[in-house]
């Protein structure tokens, strides 16, 4: 019997919502991807471009209150390596099924081959495939998908991850400190320098791939939610696809975030909402497909380590808090149940 047999033997549960569809072979929209009737065309909103070269903690503060959102340029991050990413992403997702599957992601593992997680919040399949990487799975599961050939991609990969991790750190320190914070106030902030890594900016990378659709208006390739971590770097390459909820009309209007060459894509996460005492706007998003390029993106998630107690920092006394303090580990649990109602379980 093969792995993936004996995967569900063991864990009887629907194969399609762990193994995406066979999308090189599949030529018409299934019932099963079909999710809706076809909405009116995407809108474009000013999202904030912002150098990281001189960056201004106004600017910056402004792009997080309002949109939750921006791009950032000069991030220090070479196109050379963005290219390389790019080209290594689209060599893993045109291997065929049977491949693939070799680094299926199981129930009960966060790292591997597969579906979105958020597939089981949803009765419709999405229109779209990933690879999940965090620590030392990248290696290993690379290895089952090139036993002989993944030096390649694990040494671009790693060097990307690095280049996000440095990249976070940034990042997270302008963004606090617009809101008046100080690495004092964010001890877990600062690199771990005893080796232990209970200190340090948790990551998790994961690789998206969106296929040709036969039919995109009728098709979802990522379903509308926000995300758990402090902050999301996304690099989307040149192919539009992701669009944010629009903050003057949630729930009826959609804003796509075009790309902008060389550029990388920030998302606030609920973390940062929380955090921020409600100040940061956690955005809901989401990811269309089209008919003819295959898109491919790249999110980097980056948050603190699962045992930290957290809350809001800022010290207005004319806002009390509006989240009561948790473990870090207790919101993802809930993140993990309740999606996109987690947050509301927090409030004061």
């Amino acid at each position: 019997m093969s792995s993936v047999s004996q995967l569900f033997k063991n864990n009887p549960v629907n194969r399609d919502r762990i193994i995406p569809l066979d999308f090189t072979n599949t030529k018409t929209l299934p019932d099963s991807h079909v999710w809706s009737k076809p909405e009116p065309e995407t809108t474009t909103g000013h999202i904030s471009v912002i150098s990281l070269s001189n960056p201004e903690h106004g600017l910056l503060r402004q792009a997080c209150e309002e949109w939750g959102v921006f791009h950032i340029t000069d991030h220090g991050v070479s196109h050379s390596l963005l290219h390389k990413v790019e080209c290594q992403m689209k060599r893993l997702f045109s291997l065929p099924m049977h491949r693939k599957i070799l680094a299926v992601r199981s129930p009960d593992e966060s790292t591997g081959y597969g579906v979105v997680r958020i597939s089981m919040f949803y009765d419709k399949l999405m229109w779209s495939e990933g690879f999940s990487v965090m620590g030392s799975s990248l290696r290993s599961h690379a290895t089952l998908l090139w036993p002989d050939d993944h030096a390649e991609f694990c040494n671009v990969m790693e060097e990307y991850q690095k280049a996000m991790d440095d990249l976070s750190h940034r990042l997270i320190s302008m963004l606090m400190g617009s809101l008046g914070l100080t690495h004092e106030d964010l001890g877990w902030l600062a690199p771990d320098k005893t080796g232990s890594g209970t200190d340090s900016i948790q990551s998790f990378l994961q690789l998206n791939s969106y296929p040709v659709c036969p039919d995109p208006h009728l098709a979802m390739g990522l379903a509308p939610h926000t995300d758990s971590s402090l902050l999301t770097i996304l690099y989307q390459g040149n192919i539009p696809g992701l669009e944010i909820e629009s903050p003057q009309e949630e729930g009826s209007r959609w804003i796509g975030v075009e790309p902008i060459e060389g550029s990388l894509v920030v998302i606030m996460g609920d973390l940062s909402h929380i955090i921020s005492n409600g100040q940061f706007r956690s955005t809901m998003h989401r990811a269309v497909v089209n008919k003819t390029h295959h898109r491919v993106s790249a999110a980097y998630f980056a948050g603190p380590p699962k045992n930290l107690q957290i809350g809001p920092l800022t010290s207005d006394k004319n806002h009390p808090p509006i989240y009561r303090r948790l473990i870090w580990e207790e919101y993802l649990a809930a993140k993990a149940t309740h999606f996109n109602k987690a947050l509301n379980l927090f409030r004061c």
